[in-house]
């Protein structure tokens, strides 16, 4: 059988840090599943949730599977850890490297989903259906339409030429082999301006994380018109957290928050409230335990 199909769109290294204290020794160690819903919780190794077969590999016309991409994930996983087992976990500032490679730990987190794919995907329907348009009209158009249809040159109106259809199509078709790699390279230097702290707490339950673990929120939005509530990084009040484990979570914002805080288990509760609602399917704690609060919807700013 090839090697390196089973593959992780939430790392199995980072789930690690979500078995469950109290597991027998002698049980694999294990961690909380539960469904979006709060049902159906049961124990499942790291390993064995959260993948799906070549869901990065470049395959070739000729049959042969690149593995770049699943290559340099691992390689980012396992500095990842490093740096959260030497470093954060202890409480240690992060040398420029580590900052900088938990940046694109972070922008991984947030590019390299099946929720991210499906975005990228939909974004690439409207051009890819509106070229199969054009080339279902070639076929019958005359040399005469085909004139008048090419009098103005796509040149003239952009500096760049746009992309083919082919390049097109396999964004739509395979976005992550596409398009991962650059997401990365452009989000990361972005998330090393913002400032970045580290949250941490003694709850019994701790942070949740999930299908989704890397969230970009922003409080504002309510006030905003419809068009511009999406999280950005050029708003003032963007906030992105990825839980680091039960027990930390990296918080970056435009604030002047930084460095290792204790916060209240409020705070707790509340973000993973946020990282329960956008979860997709399943979100994971390290105990079986869940807090109705999660559950509950926050309620519309009145300045909305």
């Amino acid at each position: 059988m090839p090697k390196h199909k089973k593959q992780h769109f939430v790392p199995a290294c980072y789930l690690k840090a979500w078995c469950d204290p109290d597991a027998p020794a002698s049980y694999t160690p294990y961690l909380w599943l539960f469904d979006k819903d709060g049902s159906n919780p049961r124990n499942k190794a790291p390993e064995n949730i959260f993948h799906e077969t070549d869901m990065y590999t470049i395959h070739h016309e000729d049959g042969s599977r690149n593995l770049v991409l699943e290559h340099g994930l691992s390689q980012l996983e396992a500095e990842f850890v490093k740096i959260r087992k030497d470093k954060i976990a202890r409480g240690l500032p992060l040398d420029p490297r580590e900052h900088i490679l938990l940046c694109a730990f972070t922008a991984a987190a947030h590019s390299r989903t099946p929720s991210s794919r499906e975005h990228i995907r939909k974004q690439w329907k409207h051009p890819l259906r509106v070229m199969n348009e054009m080339n279902e009209w070639l076929k019958t158009a005359t040399s005469e339409e085909k004139r008048k249809a090419t009098a103005i040159s796509p040149s003239s109106l952009a500096e760049e030429p746009g992309l083919s259809y082919d390049q097109v199509k396999r964004l739509h078709d395979h976005p992550l082999q596409t398009a991962l790699f650059s997401e990365i390279r452009v989000t990361t230097p972005l998330l090393r301006k913002l400032d970045m702290a580290i949250l941490e707490t003694q709850d019994s339950i701790g942070f949740i994380t999930s299908d989704n673990p890397c969230i970009w929120f922003d409080p504002e939005s309510p006030k905003r018109h419809p068009m511009y509530r999406s999280p950005a990084l050029a708003y003032e009040s963007i906030e992105i957290t990825l839980p680091i484990s039960p027990t930390q979570c990296l918080f970056l914002n435009r604030r002047g928050i930084r460095g290792y805080t204790e916060v209240k288990s409020s705070l707790v509760d509340e973000l993973n409230r946020r990282l329960r609602f956008m979860s997709v399917q399943h979100f994971v704690v390290r105990r079986n335990l869940k807090r109705d609060f999660w559950f509950t919807p926050a309620e519309e700013p009145t300045d909305s």
